[in-house]
């Protein structure tokens, strides 16, 4: 019992003071940074003062469809390419969708010929 009770009690002892210490370093780690963030979103909102709109444009509307189109577009590119291998190798649909090869119909007159 007197085992048990010293390896439990010891081990919560433990277990406390690092969580206090891991709590401590965030807080100084946050409140540095902190002051940081929030001067940066007051120099934002001063440089856009009276045209929120722009700022929402920007942020809401802009960046997340220049997110969008920068990795689809990697993707896209595989699609139509099927290069680089080593990201066409891990598509869901093997054999589907394959690039058109040289054996596609380049306009619709030669369709019409055969």
């Amino acid at each position: 019992m007197r085992r048990t009770a010293f390896i439990l009690g010891s081990g919560l002892l433990s277990f406390v003071a690092f969580w206090n210490s891991v709590t401590w370093h965030l807080q100084r780690f946050w409140g540095a940074s902190g002051y940081f963030w929030q001067a940066q979103w007051e120099r934002l909102l001063t440089t856009f003062e009276g045209k929120e709109w722009i700022l929402f444009f920007i942020g809401a509307i802009q960046v997340p469809c220049l997110f969008f189109w920068s990795f689809n577009g990697l993707l896209l590119v595989v699609d139509t390419t099927g290069k680089p291998n080593f990201i066409s190798r891990y598509r869901i649909q093997v054999g589907k969708n394959e690039p058109a090869g040289e054996t596609w119909p380049r306009n619709r007159m030669e369709v019409n010929k055969e």
